[in-house]
């Protein structure tokens, strides 16, 4: 029943963690071996049930057909953002911060991919004090800006056509993660500030994905893209949710812009009571830290038009379920989930279940995500297996995951063609 799973860290807007649960390996570092299941071919296939555009007209993504003529792979260079033209946006330690970029080509040379790296959060400072360096500095990465970097990306980032067919030669770029704030944050370190203190550390993921898209723009083409795929997983994900209509608004030129996260969508539930082996009477609560706490820690500016309806600390837009629900997300988004997400788990004491009550809760967990799901609008993809794996779409082998007949990438792929034609759910069942 639950299968195996990846790094505990962050699950989603409400997340927290200092653990590195990054699902793509720095870019000199050797793959990941995390793998996925595949479930029972017996399971729920694809829902394609047509809606003729039965949102009131909301969704007005035109469709579009995937060809792939003149395609050559370019190499992935590192950029680093420049503190001159671009001022403070720099890691937790103060160091530049970096996104790499492979540039598209052929039938590609407009289609842009831009991913939003994971890595968890902390919003204390003896949290932040115990995170990697490769999730809080890019001090590990040679400071030489538009060099090549020799490894490879995985899953929906890689340039194998065999393993990523629709994507393979479309414009790549990764932003590395380094802020620890859900890509949301924007304040500054206290200077003489000790490492144990919140305000011993900068958190500006908010003003790096701002600058990283200005930075795109200005000098690596994206101002003559046709269509941008933006996306992240894990705390990428909540860093998607957080910024995706403010960067569409950004690029309103650009014809098609839709979304995608992956093990971003929290839910709220019950804790899990070892004492009885059951969930927590309590009451239900959302994953992660209190928003109050995160508030304090980074600033955060998440959508702007939610904040502005409910208020910036409100639960509405401080988590997945909640945020989805409350329609303030206007641009058409794909979600990838793993129904008992061990980071999820984690946050309500229930990580990697380790005995029977464990498992029951994880599934009964599981259960109240499939009935949540039922409240998604019809252009919001759903592709969700019934196991733990943390995050799907840039790991070698989750990639490759699928659900009775229906395989994630393919699932991607029909979705992205034609957001609006028809409701895509690939839900997987016990």
């Amino acid at each position: 029943m639950v299968q195996d799973s990846a790094a505990v860290g962050d699950s989603g807007i409400a997340a927290d963690s200092a653990t590195d649960d990054r699902a793509t390996p720095p870019m000199d570092a050797p793959d990941s071996t995390d793998s996925a299941t595949t479930p029972d071919a017996t399971a729920n296939d694809v829902a394609t049930d047509s809606i003729a555009r039965a949102d009131g007209g909301a969704c007005s993504i035109a469709p579009v057909t995937i060809t792939h003529a003149g395609a050559t792979i370019a190499p992935t260079i590192v950029r680093f953002l420049d503190q001159a033209m671009y001022p403070d946006t720099v890691c937790n330690d103060g160091t530049p911060a970096a996104f790499f970029v492979r540039r598209g080509s052929g039938d590609a040379a407009r289609r842009w991919v831009i991913y939003l790296e994971g890595g968890g959060s902390c919003s204390t400072g003896e949290g932040c004090a115990a995170r990697p360096q490769d999730v809080s500095s890019t001090a590990g990465i040679t400071r030489t800006d538009g060099q090549t970097v020799s490894s490879p990306m995985f899953g929906m980032l890689s340039s194998d056509p065999s393993i990523n067919p629709d994507f393979y030669d479309a414009n790549v770029v990764l932003l590395n993660y380094c802020s620890s704030d859900l890509w949301s944050g924007d304040v500054g370190a206290t200077p003489g500030a000790p490492a144990n203190n919140i305000r011993h550390y900068h958190f500006r993921g908010k003003r790096i994905v701002r600058a990283a898209i200005a930075e795109l723009l200005r000098s690596h083409g994206l101002n003559n893209a046709n269509e941008v795929f933006f996306m992240g997983s894990s705390a990428g994900g909540g860093g998607t949710m957080a910024n995706i209509d403010e960067t569409r608004a950004r690029l309103a030129a650009v014809p098609r812009f839709v979304g995608m996260i992956d093990g971003a969508y929290g839910i709220e539930y019950p804790v899990f009571d070892p004492a009885t082996g059951r969930e927590s009477t309590a009451g239900v609560v959302p994953a992660g830290p209190s928003i109050a706490q995160r508030i304090a820690a980074w600033n955060p500016v998440g959508d702007e038009s939610c904040a502005a309806r409910f208020g910036a600390t409100a639960i509405e837009c401080n988590l997945g379920s909640r945020l989805f629900a409350t329609d303030e997300i206007t641009t058409p988004l794909f979600i990838v989930d793993s129904q008992m997400d061990s980071n999820q788990l984690g946050d309500f004491g229930a990580s990697n279940p380790s005995n029977a009550n464990m498992q029951a809760f994880a599934q009964r967990y599981a259960a109240a995500k499939r009935a949540v799901f039922s409240t998604i609008r019809p252009q919001y993809g759903l592709f969700s297996l019934f196991t733990t794996t943390h995050v799907l779409i840039n790991k070698r082998d989750a990639w490759s995951s699928r659900v009775g007949s229906a395989t994630l990438p393919a699932t991607i792929g029909a979705w992205y063609r034609d957001p609006c034609a028809r409701t895509v759910r690939v839900i997987d069942t016990p």
